[in-house]
């Protein structure tokens, strides 16, 4: 996937070429409907269901011109919402078992197949019954390639991050755990789903426990429903994202004490006060960075001298000291919210690929739950000039993600 990191990094010129009318009113629909005639349980209906609505809701909306805003407690390059939700529901009393996809557009659980002696199981390398609740995360590409072209590949696996941290922070609410599963056939799996050329699964986690009865693969697919009201993906994204794998490594797990508040307001800051947060907050997040994140590296750059210097660090270490603001603010895109932030972190590794991609979505999605948990601001950033970037770190490794962290203005 190296070469997607080249085709897709961000330059002046190519951003100057992208940035032209944005015609909102041929956006494509962000939301995917099952028909009517289905069954379905309305959010709120049952508590034995809140583990999954926690997942993906809607926090907001409010209508702009005339069309609708949806912000979720997932955050998404450009609003866009290239993500969808489905699961698989087993062993749970008072709830009818089967697969369900999370209708998130109209806050619903909907029943798509019923499961008995038949199930998604094998199609994720488990050939027993599993008794809790298995995730289903797929993307919708187009959603977000009709803005942001080839770029889009790199923000819908950060988005997939974004949803297994979602996830993962849900089931930490709620005392259940997860488990990343990755040793099945992905192009089976798509192909039980219904999915064809304008859906892809990105990953699959469960919560829950197996059983000793043994399970039957279903006999037909699912039935197939476009996730768009239309759809002109290109080649490139369809080719790349088939070909990439699934989510199949560790993320890092919150640590925080969450509170369901903490999910409900969860928002990408673009204001922040210039002042100074706590040290003891600082440091904080700092030792977040520093920590046991062993299969991505974080850079943080300090924005202003307080106890300690301004300037970039790693692990600790200060790399080059100086007042950055002004300079990051460039590097992203002419971003210039980030100027008054209190720390930015980069999150690189020495491989570039969709796995990366998406423990990097995931690690900083615990970032946002975390400020929130402090009463902090943090905006993930996608945009920025990549050769740029590794200039400014002095590094070879990839850049996969940013965040600004701060004082909110609220």
């Amino acid at each position: 996937m190296i070469e997607v990191y080249e085709e897709t990094a961000l330059t002046p010129m190519s951003v100057a070429k992208m940035s032209g009318y944005t015609d909102w009113s041929s956006q494509p629909s962000m939301f995917k409907h099952y028909p009517e005639y289905l069954f379905r349980y309305k959010f709120g209906e049952n508590e034995k269901l809140q583990p999954i609505e926690d997942a993906r809701y809607i926090t907001s909306k409010k209508i702009i011109g005339a069309k609708t805003y949806y912000q979720l407690n997932t955050p998404s390059a450009g609003n866009l919402h290239p993500i969808e939700l489905y699961v698989q529901i087993r062993g749970i009393k008072g709830i009818l078992s089967g697969i369900y996809h999370v209708d998130v557009g109209a806050l619903e659980m909907v029943l798509v197949r019923e499961v008995e002696s038949e199930g998604i199981e094998p199609y994720i390398g488990l050939q027993n019954s599993f008794s809790g609740i298995i995730f289903i995360i797929s993307c919708v590409p187009f959603r977000a390639e009709w803005k942001y072209g080839r770029r889009a590949i790199r923000y819908c696996y950060l988005d997939a991050g974004h949803q297994v941290g979602a996830i993962s922070a849900s089931l930490k609410l709620h005392r259940q755990k997860m488990t990343i599963l990755s040793d099945f056939n992905k192009d089976k799996l798509n192909d039980f789903m219904g999915f064809k050329e304008d859906e892809f699964v990105m990953a699959a986690l469960a919560s829950g426990e197996l059983r000793k009865k043994s399970i039957n693969i279903f006999k037909d697919n699912l039935m197939y429903v476009c996730a768009v009201d239309y759809s002109e993906l290109s080649n490139y994204l369809a080719k790349n994202i088939s070909n990439n794998h699934l989510l199949k490594s560790e993320v890092t797990q919150i640590t925080s004490n969450l509170k369901k508040v903490d999910i409900d307001n969860r928002r990408s800051t673009r204001f922040f006060k210039d002042r100074a947060i706590d040290e003891d907050k600082l440091e904080y997040f700092l030792q977040l960075a520093n920590g046991s994140l062993h299969f991505l590296s974080c850079y943080y750059i300090r924005l202003r001298d307080s106890s300690k210097r301004a300037g970039v660090y790693l692990k600790g270490e200060l790399l080059k000291e100086g007042l950055f603001a002004k300079q990051l603010s460039k590097i992203l895109v002419e971003q210039s919210f980030v100027k008054n932030a209190e720390i930015i972190i980069v999150v690189t590794s020495k491989y570039f690929s969709a796995n990366k991609l998406m423990q990097a979505g995931a690690f900083v999605h615990n970032l946002y739950l975390e400020a929130e948990s402090q009463s902090l601001g943090c905006s993930g950033i996608g945009a920025f000039y990549d050769k740029k970037m590794q200039n400014f770190l002095t590094t070879n490794e990839y850049i996969l993600y940013v965040c600004a962290i701060g004082e909110q203005q609220k």
